[in-house]
């Protein structure tokens, strides 16, 4: 059996922010910003790059996204040194994103970004009302999350996502409709709008707020979804939402089980490579990762591979062409048809000879679904 190289992707993590969120349980350390510092962990991330040349196998690198922590505490400079370095890999139409936080940049730094290449913004305004804001523990207020919009659409560019979160504590379904209304009188392209959860080893996970109650959650998805589509903007993932068909090509690529290196203290990568599926997890410690301590590409065992594939592929909408689990995985359909079949007769799949497609109670029951998959589950 022969198979087209899958799509890859560059994902690279800047684990630096000022101060960590009580909800974060992504790898960060509050340091602020030290360019002596920055400039020693971008030295390691080109030699981390230059490590993995071979599991790029002779494809071109389509998005590469730069997440954290904060990368706008990094100086533009910096950013464009790393993206010389790799150019010769990128695609002519590569998209390059990176992660902003207001209250981290300016008009001036958001000019340079895009002079260094950064072509797509990802905003974290997790909300406009500065109650909402100091409840969980940002250090922006609405009105510096207005101003960073507004001077990233001044300072030229046209791909912009905002990171909106909802079920924020003690926050209405009018309060959360209200982020929205305010989202919408910018020129965005992208919207990331989701439900604040409770996630173990956080802040929040020790000491757990008072959230809004399931009829209030219910009710806000309802009114938000509607006033989602009402603008234009179409749900193609479970929490992302894209105008004009301007999806977000990173994030999309990962929900697709395409190949990506990940580089930096923290960063994961997933690679497919002579019929092997390899993952490796670089150890959360900066100073780890610039002394050269960055982890190995470990092979996945196969009978985890159809859960981590359908972790992935079904948060995206739409039908799912049978030939897309073999190219992905090297692994034969029929390893996953059963419990695909299991899956309709629970009325959370409907089946076809060449696709399959989640329905809407699937999407509800997701987890159940998912679980189906899981390597211990019973295949009848």
């Amino acid at each position: 059996m022969s198979f087209t190289p899958l799509d890859l992707s560059l994902y690279v993590h800047y684990p630096f922010c000022v101060r960590k969120c009580p909800y974060c349980d992504f790898f960060s350390k509050a340091q602020g910003a030290c360019r002596e510092r920055d400039l020693r962990y971008l030295k390691a991330l080109c030699d981390d790059f230059d490590d993995q040349l071979t599991y790029i196998n002779g494809r071109r690198i389509k998005s590469v996204y730069f997440g954290g922590g904060t990368p706008s505490l990094c100086d533009p400079d910096l950013i464009g040194a790393f993206l010389e370095h790799i150019k010769a890999y990128l695609t002519p139409s590569c998209e390059i994103s990176m992660e902003a936080n207001p209250g981290t940049t300016e008009r001036s730094r958001f000019e340079g970004y895009l002079d260094a290449g950064i072509n797509r913004l990802s905003i974290g305004v997790q909300s406009f009302d500065d109650g909402m804001l100091k409840k969980i523990g940002r250090i922006h207020t609405g009105a510096q999350a207005m101003s960073a919009v507004e001077e990233a659409l001044g300072s030229g560019f046209r791909n912009v996502n905002l990171d909106i979160m909802h079920g924020l504590p003690g926050q209405s379904a009018a309060m959360a409709l209200n982020d929205l209304k305010i989202a919408f009188s910018y020129d965005i392209t992208h919207l990331s709008w989701y439900e604040l959860t409770i996630e173990e080893g956080t802040a929040f996970g020790r000491k757990p707020p008072c959230l809004p109650s399931e009829k209030t959650l219910s009710e806000t998805e309802k009114r938000g979804f509607s006033y989602l589509r009402s603008h234009g903007f179409e749900r193609y993932e479970v929490s992302a939402f894209a105008r004009n068909g301007i999806k977000c090509v990173h994030n999309c690529n990962y929900w697709l089980f395409g190949d990506y290196l990940g580089i930096g203290a923290g960063a994961s990568g997933k690679i497919f490579m002579d019929g092997r599926t390899l993952r490796r997890a670089c150890p959360e410690d900066p100073e780890a990762f610039i002394e050269g301590r960055r982890g190995e590409y470990l092979e996945v065992p196969a009978d985890e591979i159809p859960f981590e594939y359908m972790l992935n592929r079904l948060r995206l909408y739409g039908s799912i062409g049978t030939a897309e689990f073999e190219r992905s995985t090297g692994l034969s359909f029929e390893t996953i048809r059963v419990k695909l079949a299991k899956a309709e007769e629970l009325k959370c799949v409907e089946l076809g000879n060449e696709k399959y497609t989640l329905t809407d109670f699937g999407r509800r029951m997701l987890n159940d679904v998912l679980e189906l998959f899981l390597s211990e589950t019973p295949s009848d």
